[in-house]
């Protein structure tokens, strides 16, 4: 209880200092998103009170894809000032670390949290999520549809569809095929002639 008491002691004089100040409550309790030095973004947690740097523990920042995106930036904008790092920079590691990251949960909320420069900043992970074999089916077909929806999904191949493609020679080959044994006999002299 001491350390707790003197810990906050220690962090009310950094404050009043301006070398560590706090901008975003993940949750009401912690951890916090805090500016050191008006230059460093750091994760404060809640039980240790010990700040660690942004690549560390971005991990932390996690459950502020359960809320709403304009209310994070609203409430973090409200603590910074003009001189302050972007936000944007502690908004794309928490969608990085949700995408990469094992859990569906965490990429099924990161998914529409993002905006359109995001979905090119980072579509070459949004492409592996899509073709993927790991992640469920809706998490593929947001990514997916996130990615057309921005213009970063390529249309490689597309199945030929009767008379859309130029070199098809019209017809459906298979109702070809059936009529061509189904008329003869001899199924395999029958797909010889069409093949043929």
């Amino acid at each position: 209880m001491l350390r707790n008491v003197l810990w906050w002691r220690v962090k009310l004089v950094d404050m009043e200092t301006g070398s560590v100040r706090r901008i975003l409550a993940v949750k009401p309790d912690g951890p916090w998103l805090v500016l050191v030095g008006g230059t460093t973004w750091n994760v404060e947690s809640r039980n240790l009170g010990v700040d660690k740097p942004l690549a560390m523990s971005r991990i932390g920042l996690l459950p502020l894809l359960e809320r709403p995106r304009e209310e994070v930036e609203r409430r973090a904008r409200q603590a910074l000032g003009p001189d302050d790092p972007d936000l944007a920079e502690v908004l794309h590691a928490v969608i990085q670390c949700a995408l990469a990251g094992p859990s569906e949960y965490w990429i099924s909320l990161a998914l529409p949290w993002m905006i359109a420069d995001e979905v090119g900043l980072f579509a070459e992970v949004l492409k592996e999520i899509a073709v993927g074999r790991s992640r469920t089916q809706a998490t593929q077909h947001a990514a997916k549809r996130l990615l057309k929806e921005n213009g970063h999904w390529p249309i490689v191949w597309r199945h030929p569809r009767r008379g859309s493609d130029p070199g098809y020679a019209g017809g459906d080959h298979f109702a070809q095929r059936r009529a061509a044994c189904h008329s003869s006999g001899n199924r395999l002299q029958a797909q010889s002639d069409v093949d043929g």
